[in-house]
């Protein structure tokens, strides 16, 4: 007996490591045996990334304080756990293609134990493994185009961290300078009023507006103080120096239709879409026969082999309505993915239409900056000459603070156009010198 049990044990295992053997080599050629797998419209595999700015930023100041930012981000870290997760999942998959090797017990009817030790291998399934495979393979890389994705959102908003943070503290500086020169203007009038040669109404006229600065600076120090919170959130850590900020590299192609098909967003939509085909056809071949090879021993009676098939006759409808369910999220997903289509090529569209106009807008900026300047000193002139009055400084100074606002905020809102365009189609990454995340680890088959 112990014999016997010694050769049925040795024999298992020499099967064993031959049908590892033998499914490694099919796996690899994709046998007609286990089914082909389904080609979708979309591939397993991301073609790489070709370079579409004109230039990068990577070695300023700004690119490696956001490198720095996105590098440090929980969700960075995160990112690799979950591709490593579907890269596994991709594998566990495969696993369906190697020998399965069970041990169980039972009692027979004079009460003694039966050990039984049992080996089966998937012959036959009508292709269900093979598709279950190329269904995880797609799932990973959707969730590789999600990671991007997500990476870009993250380098964007660091990139407007940083505008903004910059914007609000030279709003800021522009709101304290107008305080001072109105300031400086209330101080005049009320001496020309203690002197007898103004009025009550110009020193009151003078208050207000002062008052107005005020209210101004303070909004504007809260706005600062909201903008180093988001940073902090942003870098983890509090700002300090605000870097210099370049302009944004250009792209190389005009073309909508070639920009969007670079988008991290649509490629995941497109995988998303590819998954849920997938899905559908995995869900119409699961009615099919599956057939199993299997060797057998209870150690006594030696090894029986036999060929098992399960073939599902009724299942209350579940397998229509698996089809039926599979059929419509693969509808949604693809009305999704147009949705998003629509929202990026407007996106896209908007942004190239404020970044086309931002040079002439802040120039008519700037120069209204500079004749408002020329108005204060012209104002501020004619008072000293006798021919006009601090009220009329005071009107030249307010029209100055907007035109001065105006310009910081506009050229605010160029950058971030600017970089804007880039984070749609994912080119920011470039860009900033960041490198996208490592593709799902898979083994080859």
């Amino acid at each position: 007996m112990i014999f016997m049990r010694s050769v049925c044990i040795a024999a298992l295992v020499v099967v064993v490591q031959g049908c590892e053997t033998v499914q490694t080599t099919k796996a690899n050629k994709a046998p007609d045996a286990v089914g082909s797998a389904s080609v979708t419209a979309v591939s397993a595999v991301s073609p790489t990334r070709s370079v579409l700015i004109t230039k990068s930023v990577e070695a300023t100041d700004f690119a490696r304080l956001i490198r720095k930012g996105v590098a440090n981000a929980p969700s960075t870290a995160a990112a690799s756990s979950v591709l490593a997760a579907a890269g596994s999942r991709v594998d566990s998959a495969r696993s369906a293609y190697q020998p399965q090797l069970s041990a169980e017990g039972a009692i027979n009817s004079d009460g003694d134990a039966v050990p039984i030790l049992r080996l089966s291998q998937i012959i036959y399934d009508g292709g269900r493994t093979n598709k279950r495979v190329a269904l995880r393979r797609t799932e990973a890389e959707q969730i590789y185009e999600s990671e991007v994705a997500s990476l870009s959102a993250r380098a964007f908003e660091a990139v407007e961290a940083i505008i903004n943070l910059d914007r609000d503290q030279r709003l800021q500086a522009q709101a304290q300078r107008n305080v001072s020169s109105v300031g400086s203007v209330l101080d005049d009038l009320q001496e020309r009023f203690d002197a007898g040669a103004g009025s009550v109404a110009d020193v009151l006229a003078g208050k207000g507006r002062l008052s107005n600065a005020q209210a101004a600076y303070d909004q504007a120090t809260l706005d600062v103080k909201y903008a180093a919170a988001a940073w902090v959130e942003v870098f983890g850590t509090q700002p300090g120096v605000v870097p210099g900020i370049p302009a944004a590299p250009t792209l190389k192609s005009a073309n909508n239709e070639t920009v969007l098909a670079r988008s991290p967003r649509m490629r995941e939509a497109e995988f998303q879409t590819a998954v849920r085909q997938q899905e559908y056809e995995l869900a119409k071949v699961a009615g099919r026969p599956v057939m199993s090879g299997i060797l057998e021993t209870d150690f006594d009676r030696g090894l029986q082999a036999r060929v098992g098939v399960s073939l599902p006759i009724y299942q209350g409808g579940l397998l229509k309505s698996d089809i039926a369910t599979a059929s419509s999220r693969l509808a949604e997903t693809e009305e999704r993915a147009l949705v998003l289509r629509r929202e990026l090529e407007r996106a896209l569209t908007q942004a190239r239409a404020e970044t086309s106009s931002n040079a002439a807008r802040v120039a008519r900026a700037r120069e209204a900056v500079r004749l408002n300047e020329q108005a204060v000193d012209a104002a501020q002139g004619q008072f000293r000459l006798g021919n006009g009055s601090l009220l009329q400084t005071l009107d030249a100074l307010r029209e100055l603070n907007d035109a001065r606002v105006r310009l910081v905020r506009q050229d605010a809102e160029a950058k971030r156009a600017e970089y804007a365009i880039l984070a749609v189609t994912g080119d920011i990454l470039d860009a900033l010198g960041i490198l996208a995340p490592a593709r799902p680890a898979q083994s080859n088959g």
